[in-house]
Parts: structure tokens; C-alpha cells; sequence
């Protein structure tokens, strides 16, 4: 009995957790968590707050569902928009800087644009695919 006790004890237990994903609205930053965000389920909390992608646990057993559809179109475009907004923000900080800028040695300030400059690239490439052509003459636009 004692060995059935120690065996259940120091049994590893695998952990279900899911996943929520935003994009920080200030930094521009892609968050990560395993808990989700205050205003996630609160309709009145989130309709200023980010979009929540929920990532669901999909180990072994029968293929994950597909998630549900964003929010609805108006949401989704509201957000794009948003982050559009600061990537365009970003973009002009950026093409300001001389063209010699070296960033591994720029302060810490510079670099977190640059990183919050790629992954809000990365995010709206997720999101709005057919806006990436458009987005990348924009950046053109403002190196010459």
C-alpha cells in the first residue's frame, strides 16, 4: 500500500494548460500567458482592451477543433487599424534615424522600438496578409 502511495506521489501529472495571446497595445509587444488577461470573458472590460487569441493544449489524442473566428470583422479591423496606427508610428521613429545606426550598440530605448517595430510587422502580417504589400511600399516610401 505504502509503495502504491509513493508511486501515485512521484507520479508526474502532464498539465493542460492553454495558452492567451495579445499584443500590448503601448509597447506593441506580443504577451504570453498562461492565465488570461483581466478583461478576457468580460464583455464591458473588453471593448477597449486587445484582441485574446486563445491557444489550446493539443497533446496526443484527437486532432484540436479549429478556433472560433475572431471576434467579428468590425473588431478585427478596429484592431488592425490600431496596430497599423502604431507600426506606421514606429516606422517613422525608425526611418528617421541615420542610416549608419548601429543598433547593437544604440541604447536600450532604440533596440525595443526596433524589436516592437518587427513583431508588430509580424502581427499585422498574421492578420491582414493582403495589407502586407501596401505596408512594405510604405516603408520604401520612407527610406528614400
Amino acid at each position: 500500500m505504502r509503495f502504491l502511495l509513493l508511486v501515485v506521489a512521484l507520479s508526474a501529472f502532464h498539465a493542460h494548460a492553454d495558452l492567451y495571446r495579445w499584443v500590448d497595445r503601448e509597447s506593441g509587444s506580443i504577451k504570453y500567458s498562461n492565465t488570461p488577461p483581466p478583461w478576457f470573458g468580460d464583455p464591458e472590460k473588453a471593448r477597449g482592451a486587445p484582441a485574446v487569441e486563445v491557444i489550446r493544449n493539443s497533446t496526443g489524442g484527437a486532432p484540436p477543433k479549429p478556433a472560433a473566428p475572431p471576434e467579428g470583422t468590425a473588431a478585427r479591423a478596429s484592431a488592425v487599424s490600431a496596430l497599423e496606427a502604431r507600426w506606421a508610428e514606429l516606422a517613422k521613429a525608425l526611418a528617421s534615424l541615420p542610416p549608419t545606426t548601429d543598433f547593437s550598440r544604440a541604447g536600450s530605448g532604440a533596440r525595443q522600438q526596433l524589436e516592437a517595430y518587427g513583431a508588430l510587422s509580424a502581427e499585422l502580417d498574421r492578420l491582414d496578409p493582403a495589407g502586407t504589400a501596401r505596408r512594405r511600399a510604405y516603408e520604401a516610401s520612407l527610406r528614400r
